[in-house]
């Protein structure tokens, strides 16, 4: 198949002012052949009709609404169809309403597409985490390179609690026209269940006998408040993420995993691989590893806000059989750390820190000096760290293997 243009799916709900960030994002890069379509999904009256004057007349844009109030994965599937009965590109990407492609990010992607363009290419993508202060930037190491990855691999790693980022979820993938028809045909729709990115995600690792992996962050996503998955790491039953809940009209949206019970984002993430696997009894997916399961929802159940709750997630784990690591009886104690490396990160701290970010981004933007890549710069706004992610920051590059190993990849050429 040939590349032939790209439509970039927006899909809303109530977030009016940041879904016009991503809206930007797209649009100030004006790369050829590239579409946008905004699917608004608002219940209310006002994000509904601000969000609606500020795309009227924009030119290659078309904003569509759903006939009532949809679940989320419902309102994926209705806007991915809207877009495919619409366009005739080849190519079409999700770009949820809090992400903004970084500058460049947009074409870099869309190039890699046409070098490749039978094939679902994922890429990573970086946070800013503003939703404590001093706000930060959080950029993944990056070696920039493009890797080949047998899907068996990404659900073996699935099966043992690893959610790699080249996982791909369609907010995170640029896929051919022909991937989706395929998804459709085998499944009657191309996004269900709870949570349709990871939906997506098994039905491309049965359908596809392998993906593409741009080891980069071509963009960021940001209010963490507003995040449905950052609510249920926090354990905080915010407004979005009861609108979630409610409309997803099920009593257990995890019955599928070990423990139902068990509400953070990524027993969501194994409730997909173990509905899959039951629905289809596909080869390609495995048995859980319990204990990684375990493990992977401890890690996150430390971050609950509350401590009366997060007490009783770690307490149904270990119902389950959960054990925290120990060495000899004895919670293990940290390494000790060398001066040289104590040295290294105070000094880290003290060309990153608040005081020298002003310093760094002026000299960003006058002398075109590219700050280093690290997650130490701390920023008093967030207009201020969303100017550094998407027009300053290069990324966290790194030298070296990547997860080549771990991912068992091929390298490809990226020209």
């Amino acid at each position: 198949m040939a590349y032939t243009g790209t439509v970039v799916v927006i899909p809303t709900r109530n977030r009016a002012p940041i879904a016009m960030n991503a809206i930007r994002s797209v649009r100030d890069e004006a790369v050829e052949n590239v579409e946008v379509l905004v699917s608004d999904n608002s219940t209310s009256d006002a994000e509904r009709d601000a969000l609606a004057r500020f795309c009227a007349g924009l030119e290659g844009l078309r904003y569509v609404r759903p006939p009532e109030s949809l679940s989320m994965p419902a309102h994926w599937d209705w806007a991915i169809h809207q877009a495919l009965q619409t366009y005739g590109a080849s190519h079409f990407l999700y770009l949820t309403d809090r992400m903004m492609f970084r500058k460049g990010g947009l074409r870099e992607v869309v190039g890699l597409a046409a070098r490749y363009p039978d094939k679902v290419i994922a890429y990573n993508a970086d946070r800013i985490v503003d939703n404590s202060t001093p706000i930060r930037v959080e950029q993944y190491p990056a070696s920039e390179r493009l890797f080949s990855i047998n899907t068996v691999r990404i659900s073996q790693l699935l099966s043992q609690a690893i959610i790699h980022p080249a996982v791909p979820r369609m907010l995170n993938s640029i896929v051919p026209r022909t991937v989706l028809d395929r998804i459709q045909q085998r499944f009657g729709n191309i996004f269900a269940s709870v949570s349709p990115d990871f939906n997506f995600c098994c039905r491309c690792l049965e359908l596809e006998e392998s993906i593409l992996y741009y080891d980069k962050a071509p963009l960021f996503h940001y209010a963490l408040s507003r995040s449905n998955g950052a609510s249920a790491t926090r354990g905080e039953m915010t407004e979005d993420y009861a609108d979630f809940t409610a409309n997803l009209r099920v009593k257990n949206a995890n019955w599928a995993t070990p423990i139902p019970g068990l509400n953070t984002a990524v027993n969501y993430a194994f409730h997909e691989y173990c509905v899959f696997k039951q629905e289809t009894g596909s080869e390609k997916f495995f048995e859980l590893d319990m204990q990684k399961y375990l493990e992977a929802n401890a890690n996150e159940s430390r971050e609950v806000v509350d401590p009366q709750l997060r007490t009783e997630m770690l307490s149904l784990l270990a119902a389950h059989g959960y054990v925290e690591a120990k060495t000899n009886g004895h919670q293990q104690s940290a390494p000790a750390v060398s001066f040289s490396k104590r040295l290294q990160a105070k000094l880290k701290r003290l060309f990153t820190g608040a005081a020298t970010t002003p310093a760094w981004l002026f000299l960003a933007r006058t002398v075109a000096i590219t700050p280093p890549g690290l997650n130490s710069f701390e920023f008093a706004t967030l207009d201020e760290a969303i100017d550094y992610a998407r027009n300053i920051s290069r990324g966290n590059v790194k030298r070296g293997r990547a997860d080549e190993e771990l991912l068992q990849a091929r390298e490809l050429p990226k020209q």
